[in-house]
């Protein structure tokens, strides 16, 4: 037999012990928005207004035509006439004066007004809910009418009956597990 042979050849082995992170969701968060219909009165003041024609007779002397005038809320058009006499005079035979009155109504009318209310949930790993987050208090708002050139929201601007949406959202965290180690083996021989 040759040296060789009788040799036994024993491996050498040694453990090495490496740590990964692994993202685990631990919960959720479900956010419910539900659209709330009440009726608000807005009140309003308008503005009408209408013109009064009234025909006035003048005949005064005049040196020729004559301008337009304003007095007050009233527009004064003169109408002239040439009439034969021993001489040739202007005469106003009438005026024309027009009044702008203006008169103001309030009105109410009944508009439905929206609001959003959301409801939101923890949930746990499984996705059961396990707690309710509160909603801040409410802000107080101005009992006296306000006038709205449009719509405050995009909400308001649509018609659509209120719908309900459910938003699912899992939260993930970087902590790491404990004991999720992994072994590596290696052999080296001498």
């Amino acid at each position: 037999m040759e040296e060789n042979e009788k040799d036994i050849v024993v491996p050498v082995l040694s453990e090495e012990l490496h740590a990964d992170a692994v993202p685990v969701v631990t919960g959720g968060v479900r956010v419910t928005k539900r659209v709330q219909m009440h009726q608000e009165i807005l009140e309003q003041e308008l503005r009408k207004s209408h013109a009064e024609v009234k025909r006035v007779k003048t005949n005064r002397v005049v040196d020729g035509p004559q301008p337009v005038q304003r007095v007050g809320n009233t527009l004064v058009i003169p109408v002239v006439s040439e009439v034969l006499h021993i001489e040739k005079q202007w005469v106003v035979t009438e005026e024309i004066h027009i009044t702008q009155i203006e008169q103001t109504e309030t009105v109410q009318q009944t508009v439905p007004v929206r609001r959003e209310e959301a409801e939101i949930e923890r949930l746990n790993e499984s996705g059961d809910p396990v707690a309710a987050v509160e909603a801040p208090a409410p802000v107080a708002t101005d009992p006296a009418p306000t006038r709205r050139l449009g719509p405050a929201s995009i909400l308001e601007a649509t018609t659509r009956e209120p719908d309900t949406r459910t938003a699912d959202a899992g939260s993930k965290t970087g902590r790491t597990p404990r004991g999720l180690l992994s072994k590596k083996i290696s052999s080296s021989s001498s």
